[in-house]
């Protein structure tokens, strides 16, 4: 095929009728119920660790007496904080083996749909094996962990299949919107797990009922699914014109959707047969664009957003005296800038509110972190429990506050940009035949980097709370740059047409290269004359 015939069939796309909308948004919107226990999960883990229910069967008389069990983060026992990081970082390992291994394989040879209900089923074994079993016991603490795994797995499968199926069933113009419903769906998971926490702190089963109220979500899509038609994307290449072009029909609402039809079947047709992770490997452009899905999703979990969230109860805890309610606080600010997030992917574009959103978090985290140094101060005093040192944190009620701000104002364009933005994109850039396996990696690479980011607890005490947030705000900094030199924008373009935005986009067209190269050829120039 001739480039001038790409470039016609490319034209023609630009033309298509999607028929009624509301079908399209009502599956969007069940599908994005795996959302609900991915944020509800990481929600509700930053508040149960701070409950004395947890530390009852965790921490006192396993690892210590109250006494220390209450102790401040750099303070507890060493072996309950290695609990405590195990206890995120397994669920983390679990959403990599889901998204990395699971999902492609599940998505490939059986649609869509299934790996949205094997999500759910395996979240919901995972979470009755944490909450079910007593406390107390380090062999029991064991099986605790297994169940996070499992619990991990289903979410790390959900975070495959959300954004995934919402991108290959909506109408090109409300594509963004529609996969960014998953985030929607996360966010206010993760703010009615620190609703559900503010109101069991003190109960005696506390940890327990907050953890396991989620299980309403997928035991609805367990129901739910068989309701939903595949996506017409998978049929065509699965099951022929025929069966795609009825499932198009259902969705779309129209008869007539054979222009539709006719650009995915160009796009099949253009792409050629599945690939293998070899050979998509061996495409220089196609590691190039995988490269870009990845970074996209490593640059969203170096931001600090899972810490904040997992480990912000401990650390605000320390720095305000009000670790659950400054929890409640963040993850109402999340969930309302997610509102109008909704209506900008479409409207702004994809490329722009990832750059400005990620220097307005880069300010935040960078003003968080001297408030603390300059309105709070860190003694180290001799702990006669247990005879060794302990970190005392105290902060000016003012510097609490303005951290807590600042805090809120990273929250907050998180929320509008890196947060949905980054599944969103990493979803819908890759050609049909390596779609799924190309999600599963940079989808992957989210939770690899999560493992990695379990381990900020154990930083805060060689770093400060103050290091580590600089340290948030130079990762996000690089991040805003990653998206300037190597992301086209793709709003308003067809998925079978991001291809070619991909190929006419070349990081040495950025001004700032252009800048940096011809200094350089000066400096060259002056130098031999």
């Amino acid at each position: 095929m001739t480039i001038a015939t790409v470039n016609e069939i490319h034209q023609q796309h630009k033309n298509i009728q999607h028929g009624k909308s509301y079908f399209a948004v009502l599956l969007a919107g069940f599908s994005s119920l795996g959302g609900w226990f991915f944020g509800y999960d990481q929600g509700v883990t930053g508040g149960i660790v701070v409950m004395p229910s947890f530390k009852n069967d965790f921490c006192v008389g396993v690892y210590g007496n109250a006494s220390v069990c209450d102790l401040p983060v750099a303070s507890l026992p060493a072996d309950y904080r290695r609990y405590l990081v195990l206890f995120t970082l397994l669920y983390n390992v679990g959403c990599f083996v889901g998204a990395l291994f699971i999902s492609s394989f599940v998505a490939d040879r059986f649609g869509r749909r299934a790996i949205i209900l094997t999500s759910a089923i395996l979240f919901t074994v995972g979470t009755s094996l944490v909450i079910f079993p007593p406390g107390g016991s380090k062999k029991i603490m064991i099986l605790i962990l297994f169940g996070r795994i499992i619990e991990g797995t289903g979410v790390g499968c959900s975070s495959f299949s959300c954004p995934l199926y919402a991108s290959e069933i909506a109408p090109t113009h409300l594509r963004g919107m529609l996969s960014g419903f998953m985030q929607m769906t996360v966010v206010t998971g993760l703010f009615a797990a620190n609703v559900v926490n503010y109101f069991l702190q003190n109960h005696k089963w506390g940890w327990r009922l907050s953890n396991g109220i989620i299980l309403i979500a997928p035991l609805i899509i367990i129901i739910g699914i068989y309701m939903c038609p595949e996506t017409p994307r998978w049929l065509f290449k699965n099951k022929g014109r025929e069966a795609a072009k009825r499932s198009l029909q259902r969705i779309r609402k129209a008869d007539d959707v054979t222009t539709e039809l006719d650009a995915i079947a160009d796009a099949i047709r253009e792409e050629g047969n599945q690939v293998s992770l070899k050979e998509l490997f061996a495409s220089k452009k196609m590691a190039e664009r995988l490269a870009v899905g990845i970074g996209m999703h490593i640059f969203q979990q170096t931001t600090g957003i899972n810490p904040i969230f997992t480990f912000g109860g401990i650390i605000y805890e320390n720095v305000l005296g009000k670790g659950i309610i400054s929890l409640l606080i963040l993850s109402g600010i999340n969930m309302l800038s997610t509102i109008p997030a909704l209506f900008l992917f479409d409207r702004l574009g994809r490329r722009f509110l990832l750059i400005v959103g990620g220097l307005g978090m880069v300010i935040g985290h960078l003003v968080a972190a001297s408030v603390f140094v300059v309105g709070c101060s860190v003694v180290k005093v001799m702990n006669n429990v247990t005879a060794g040192s302990e970190e005392i944190v105290t902060c000016q009620s003012s510097a609490g506050i303005l951290m807590l701000i600042f805090t809120v104002v990273f929250v907050a364009f998180f929320a509008v940009s890196w947060g949905p933005i980054a599944w969103i994109y990493a979803a819908e850039i890759y050609p049909l035949n390596v779609r799924t396996k190309a999600v599963a990696m940079s989808t992957g690479s989210n939770w690899l980097i999560g493992i990695i980011m379990a381990y900020i607890l154990e930083l805060i005490s060689p770093l400060g709370i103050h290091g580590v947030f600089y340290l948030f705000s130079g990762f996000t900094l690089i991040a805003v740059l990653f998206v300037y030199l190597c992301c086209p924008e793709t709003r308003g373009v067809l998925l079978e047409d991001i291809e070619n935005i991909f190929d006419n986009f070349q990081m040495k067209n950025r001004t700032i290269v252009k800048l940096i190269r011809r200094s350089y050829e000066g400096d060259l120039i002056r130098t031999y004359m």
